[in-house]
């Protein structure tokens, strides 16, 4: 099933403006409780995951935010990148999905997993924080590794600047203005939302 998301902004990478730093639990520093949300916060050590728009399309001189611009997925890939108007006329049928804040690929987290009762809590932990990827130097408990790999979560050998393009892995992520993350996409599949 296709599957259109969309948002105020949309960044095909993170390398421009990217969201306020703040710590996912379990790094140096406290996150606040967000007891109604559940949602975390990106880490300092957290970097972009999953590039660039449709063939054919113009690509942003700055790399800043774009305006008007949705990411199509179709299964665990994205499909296209491109203008909202011109991917629901290609796909008049396609189901949207309008997130507020920006859009953009999930994250890479370069550092010890949360702290939390149980592996799969842990992971979960990564997830509101829009994180789509993890190292493997930081999943050497094979009960960890084995929440992440269930969760569709990316094990990377080394860091690498993802971005939003046709035919990657569709890993996005929608983050608040103040850093938050409102929703977490892991292989085409919404595995964190915001109440």
């Amino acid at each position: 099933m296709r599957t259109l998301h969309t948002a105020p902004l949309l960044r095909l990478t993170h390398a421009n403006e990217p969201p306020p730093v703040r710590p996912v639990p379990g790094d140096d520093d406290a996150l606040s409780d967000r007891a109604t949300s559940g949602d975390d916060a990106l880490s300092g050590r957290a970097v972009p995951v999953s590039g660039g728009p449709l063939p054919g399309q113009p690509a942003p001189g700055d790399g800043g935010p774009l305006s008007g611009w949705a990411v199509l997925v179709d299964g665990d890939r994205i499909e296209a990148v491109g203008p909202t108007g011109e991917l629901t006329q290609a796909y008049p049928m396609v189901r949207v999905r309008r997130w507020p804040g920006t859009l953009g690929p999930a994250l890479v987290h370069d550092g010890p997993l949360p702290p939390a009762p149980s592996p799969r809590e842990r992971v979960h932990a990564l997830l509101q924080s829009g994180v789509g990827a993890v190292l493997a130097a930081h999943l050497t408990d094979p009960a960890v590794r084995a929440a992440a790999a269930r969760n569709d979560v990316v094990v990377l050998d080394t860091a690498r600047p993802p971005a939003l393009a046709a035919g990657g892995r569709a890993d996005l992520a929608v983050f608040a203005d103040d850093g938050r993350c409102l929703a977490t996409v892991v292989a085409g599949r919404l595995v964190h939302r915001r109440a």
